[in-house]
């Protein structure tokens, strides 16, 4: 199998780009104090998409869609390639634009939101003078790690419009699609005889409304911890990772068919399938049939070679 995988993923759709960002993009800004003139302080901006080098295909298609952009090395020791725009030219012109028709559903939002007040203010050359610098670095004070639980929080809580333990938006399948490739995971517990295979995803506890919803788009699953998603102190109390569960397998077969894994996480989803496959036919009872459900296992996630 090609490192880089690129099975299915001809042409990406817009709702498929905005969830592998809410999965595994980032807003970026840097700031450094070497910079000249009046301010002393130089930014620089970045939009990046990491993937781990074996399903560095999908960051192609990325440059493709956008029609701009580079594929380089993220990080030599976790493996990981970025996909990323730089320019604020393109940034203005590409970026922006997408996600403004597109936006991000999770919390990941708000610092859109922040990172386009600063290359709008850099766009009318405001970061050269003390003013926009300070406008700059006074944004910056509440973005990415330095804003709060209860703006994440009440952000998605507003955005899906979650009340009663439920969200009234509707997701893109196209969005659950690029979203579940990037922090989806397939699984099969075995004990013994017993075999439970599920869908799961988990997500910061400030951004569970993000798993009702995935909830309600597969009318099925649950998600735990259990709590009054509604309320704000039980949400902050409850574990830092909450996570959606789901277990109906004919049901996930059937949207992943028609809405594949846009990197190598597709293989695993294959494997996952031939185990469901094995335990309907009722050969994980039979000695020979365990023996390949185990060897399956074994290859699967972080095993896979």
């Amino acid at each position: 199998m090609d490192k880089k995988y690129t099975e299915f993923n001809q042409n990406l759709m817009p709702w498929q780009v905005t969830g592998l960002t809410d999965g595994e993009g980032s807003f970026v800004y840097s700031k450094d104090n070497t910079g000249k003139g009046s301010t002393g302080q130089k930014f620089s901006l970045e939009f990046k998409v990491t993937q781990k080098t074996h399903s560095e295909g999908i960051l192609y298609e990325l440059k493709e869609y956008f029609g701009c952009g580079n594929v380089v090395i993220d990080n030599r020791k976790t493996d990981t390639k970025k996909f990323h725009i730089k320019s604020l030219k393109l940034i203005l012109e590409k970026v922006i634009p997408h996600f403004d028709k597109y936006p991000c559903l999770t919390s990941k939002e708000l610092n859109y939101k922040d990172w386009k007040k600063i290359c709008l203010i850099m766009s009318q050359k405001g970061h050269l003078n003390i003013e926009g610098m300070a406008e700059i670095n006074q944004i910056i004070l509440s973005m990415n790690k330095n804003r709060s639980f209860e703006d994440k929080y009440n952000h998605c809580k507003s955005f899906l419009e979650l009340s009663n333990n439920e969200v009234k938006y509707n997701l893109s399948p196209h969005w659950v699609q690029g979203f579940l490739t990037g922090e989806g995971t397939f699984y099969n517990y075995l004990n013994g005889t017993v075999i439970n295979s599920s869908l799961e995803l988990g997500q910061n506890n400030h951004d569970v409304a993000i798993l009702i919803a995935l909830k309600q788009f597969f009318n099925g699953g649950y998600i735990k911890p259990k709590y009054n998603f509604n309320d704000l102190e039980e949400c902050k109390n409850s574990r830092s990772l909450n996570r959606f569960v789901f277990r109906d397998t004919e049901t996930i077969i059937k949207f992943v068919d028609q809405y594949p894994m846009l990197t190598r996480k597709h293989l695993d989803y294959l494997d996952w399938k031939k185990i469901v496959e094995l335990k309907n036919k009722g050969l994980h009872k039979t000695v020979e049939g365990l023996a390949l459900i185990n060897e399956i296992v074994s290859k699967m996630n972080s095993n896979r070679d």
